[in-house]
């Protein structure tokens, strides 16, 4: 196997780079990471460019077997239209090869799209820093970045003082991390007052500073609250289930997870049981975190929901088994099968 970066307008070996899963793909393989696929807006000239040094590489190297695009983390902005167009100008590049996407969008697990593959990172990735410790607290809540669903769910339950320092644990930045800009949840919605409405609060609330760190570890109190909100990265149709709700199920959490009933389905036809409540909230519709919220009074109800629960808990603690060769781990005897016979029609 070999991995390639496309950067500067050139594919580059991925030194040191090793594409998780990697030995469930034929041999005679390569990767190409970073590519335009993963854009979250259009851009043709960036299309142009990729496509140019796809050629560059093909002149380079000896012909591979398989050509696989990692798109098996970050979210997926393309439609499906646009992924058949740009997995048919790859196959007129690489025409000694198959090609096949790997891609992290949920919906992709149900999609019959030639070529593309749903990749199940969050279930394959090593997550080293687990702790477990007693339940303490009522609601944790982290939000990282700033993405328009997490700053519209929290501005709410703030405003409505949903939350509670004393006995909750959550974050959020309504500001980028890096560049200390607001985003622009009004072009989002087409609605005109969320944009100020944002600017009431602190720019960065924590109830436990911690700087907002980007890790795979459950050290955080919030991952040891009662009941644990989870907003994932995408909440729409372009869905993905990454470390966030990995996390809070090897936490052993009773959680409830902000992102499309997709996510949820996938998690299900996997093995797991991720519906500890009637209704979870997907696109900006948050009323069923919001009711959460008010369903628990104290911390001891939700601790006490926790472990009416525990058997559920348990059980998606064991089938993720993190612990174990992850062709072992019981969810992955009801994905390797979709590998097989997406590998088997190229």
């Amino acid at each position: 196997m070999s991995c390639y970066i496309f950067q500067n307008n050139h594919l580059h070996p991925y030194i040191n780079s090793a594409f998780v899963g990697a030995q469930f793909l034929p041999n005679n393989h390569i990767v190409l990471h970073n590519t335009p696929v993963l854009s979250p807006t259009l851009d043709l000239h960036r299309w142009h460019e990729f496509f140019a040094a796809c050629h560059e590489l093909r002149k380079e190297i000896s012909a591979p077997d398989w050509v696989f695009v990692d798109a098996a983390w970050d979210p997926v902005h393309l439609d499906n239209n646009s992924i058949v167009a740009y997995l048919n100008s790859l196959r007129d590049i690489f025409c000694n090869s198959r090609v096949l996407l790997l891609s992290s969008r949920a919906q992709h697990f149900y999609d019959h799209i030639p070529g593309c593959l749903y990749w199940p990172m969050f279930a394959m990735l090593q997550y080293p820093d687990l702790y477990q410790r007693p339940k303490a607290g009522r609601i944790g809540c982290l939000n990282r970045r700033n993405a328009p669903h997490r700053v519209w769910l929290m501005h709410h339950l703030l405003q409505r003082k949903l939350l509670d320092p004393n006995q909750d644990s959550y974050s959020v930045s309504f500001t980028n991390l890096w560049d200390g800009h607001y985003i622009d949840v009004d072009s989002t919605l087409g609605i005109d007052w969320f944009n100020a409405a944002q600017m009431q609060w602190p720019t960065q609330i924590q109830t436990h500073p911690d700087n907002f760190p980007n890790d795979y570890g459950t050290v955080h109190p919030a991952w040891h609250t009662g009941v644990v909100i989870i907003t994932e990265t995408e909440v729409d149709h372009r869905t993905l289930i990454c470390e966030k709700t990995a996390k809070g199920i090897l936490s052993r959490s009773c959680f409830s997870v902000y992102m499309h009933d997709v996510g949820y389905r996938v998690l299900e036809d996997l093995g797991f049981a991720p519906r500890f409540f009637p209704a979870h909230a997907q696109e900006f519709n948050i009323k069923p975190i919001v009711k959460i919220c008010k369903q628990f009074d104290t911390a001891a109800d939700a601790i006490a929901y926790s472990h009416d629960h525990q058997c559920q808990i348990d059980h998606n603690f064991e089938w993720f088994g993190h612990d174990k060769p992850i062709q072992t781990r019981p969810w992955f005897a009801s994905w390797y099968p979709k590998l097989l016979d997406t590998l088997s029609q190229q």
